[in-house]
């Protein structure tokens, strides 16, 4: 009897402490973000200034501490959007993804499943309180023509971390986390001879790492495939090698700080990538609920 009670108070804390993810939420969530009149391009700023408000506003559901990053282009303002949760003392953690699209386009994985992993860990981590403070960033100007650019909403937010001196333990970047395909050879690589170690299905969610890793890397990359939520693969190469840096960890990078990407590797698998056919019905919800049930675990963890 009394074993039965501590494996139902065991149960209670683990159901407490790492709520699944709903596939059934997140789509809905999805669908609010991506199926708007406007498109998401630094062009159409009524429709981007009507997505940062929602995406604040989600913050404020579950976080007391939101604000904006404001900055000027052209004489058109942009906004970052910060949620932080836990010892603002302590080292960060930041989790990021961007909001914006490339095109006249819905960008349902590039990048809304990058937002509503977001959200959804936002939701799952404001009662965190571990070692960490956790900076959850929703970027504006990922895409071009501001990739690479001082404009980029990513680069100003790691500078302003640099700049304020803020102890940075790593970064996570989420960029595009909802397609999936078991199919042979749905699955591209900058080169060729990696099909033969990575495979040709794109099944498999990848953490993509660059050569002088650090300690954050090293060790989500590990914790992350122990949770064995969602089939994982790591992936690590130089800068130089194409598509390694094409999110917002450049950004961080580029400042001296540890920083990985969370990815279904974009137009490696993706042919909808910067297409008009990147839509809902593309998505994996039930195998992107797992990667990030996977996401606020490891972050528990570390």
């Amino acid at each position: 009897m009394i074993k039965s009670i501590f494996l139902l108070i065991l149960l209670s804390i683990s159901i407490s402490t790492y709520s699944q993810t709903s596939a059934i939420d997140i789509k809905h969530q999805l669908d609010t973000l991506v199926n708007r009149d406007g498109f998401r391009t630094w062009k159409d700023t009524a429709t981007l200034n009507l997505v940062s408000v929602y995406i604040e506003n989600e913050f404020k559901k579950h976080c007391d501490s939101v604000s904006r990053q404001e900055f000027m282009v052209d004489g058109r303002t942009f906004s970052n959007i910060i949620a932080v949760v836990g010892d603002t003392s302590k080292p960060r953690i930041v989790i990021g993804a961007h909001y914006d699209v490339c095109h006249e386009q819905k960008g349902a994985d590039d990048n809304g499943t990058g937002v509503v992993g977001l959200l959804q860990s936002v939701q799952q981590l404001k009662g965190y309180s571990g070692d960490y403070c956790l900076e959850f960033v929703a970027y504006t100007l990922e895409e071009p023509p501001f990739y690479d650019t001082q404009y980029m909403g990513s680069l100003i937010h790691a500078n302003s971390l640099k700049k304020s001196s803020i102890e940075v333990f790593g970064m996570i970047s989420l960029e595009m986390i909802g397609y999936f395909s078991d199919d042979k050879k749905s699955q591209d690589y900058p080169l060729g001879i990696l099909r033969l170690i990575y495979g040709s299905r794109g099944d498999y969610i990848t953490i993509v790492r660059k050569l002088n890793k650090g300690a954050f890397a090293r060790s989500f990359s590990r914790k992350y495939k122990m949770r064995k939520g969602v089939k994982t693969k790591k992936f690590t190469a130089p800068k130089s090698l194409p598509g390694i840096d094409f999110s917002d960890h450049r950004s961080y990078w580029s400042n001296g700080f540890d920083a990985i990407m969370l990815t279904d590797t974009a137009f490696y698998r993706n042919k909808n990538y910067h297409q008009v056919t990147d839509t809902l019905d593309t998505i994996d919800f039930k195998r992107m609920a797992k990667v990030i049930d996977s996401l606020v675990r490891t972050i528990n963890a570390l």
